[in-house]
């Protein structure tokens, strides 16, 4: 054999040695639980999860399972409720900086509290006085109109227009009645709320 064919035999040789060393292998667990080996993934399977291996048997790489629509969904909704647990994170960090901020100790939100209310208080006591007045006069324009018309009076424009005002006053005046009471409702939740949120800033929690 001369040299020119010993040089190609040995080429020929580690170019076949190389192909058999680079040929991959694959290993995965079929939908029995089987765990089989071969040169080719079937298709079917090749988005499962599957591990490249050497011929040596080294896992060279690892193929997690494709995601699905759902899982994608799942992961988008997961990354929506982080995002807004962050936020109302950082809005009560927010409100417990204003608290400690606003108040030097429990002793002044009580008294603000207690001032808030009593204003309020004050403002429902005056709006009732003034109904009372109001129904009053409201009773002795009614009365009025109807001793025009039981004597044969037509009752004039102004007497109505009279009776009009005043009954929009009442309506005005209950209303202001009902708001300044929901108003002390959320005044005691407020500071009740603020008191809770001083306490527990200054406990460190």
């Amino acid at each position: 054999m001369n040299k020119f064919v010993m040089c190609l035999v040995l080429v020929l040789s580690f170019l076949v040695t190389d192909v058999v060393a680079k040929k991959k292998m694959y290993k995965w667990v079929d939908e029995n639980g089987n765990v089989t080996y071969s040169d080719r993934v079937p298709p079917k399977l090749i988005k499962n999860k599957h591990e490249e291996l050497s011929n040596q048997g080294v896992v060279l790489e690892k193929v997690g399972n494709a995601i699905t629509e759902d899982e994608v969904k799942a992961q988008r909704e997961a990354a929506k409720r982080k995002k807004k647990a962050d936020k109302l994170a950082a809005e009560k960090e927010i409100v417990r900086l204003n608290i400690i901020k606003a108040y030097t100790n429990e002793s002044e939100i009580i008294r603000l509290k207690e001032e808030r209310l009593d204003a309020l208080k004050r403002n429902i006591e005056l709006a009732n006085q003034s109904l009372v007045f109001q129904e009053a006069s409201k009773e002795e324009l009614l009365s009025r109109a109807a001793d025009n018309e039981r004597n044969g009076i037509e009752i004039s424009t102004a007497l109505k227009s009279r009776i009009k005002i005043i009954e929009d006053k009442i309506k005005y005046q209950k209303k202001f009645i009902v708001i300044k009471q929901n108003e002390i409702e959320n005044v005691e939740k407020r500071f009740a709320k603020d008191l809770a949120t001083y306490r527990e800033a200054k406990s460190g929690k």
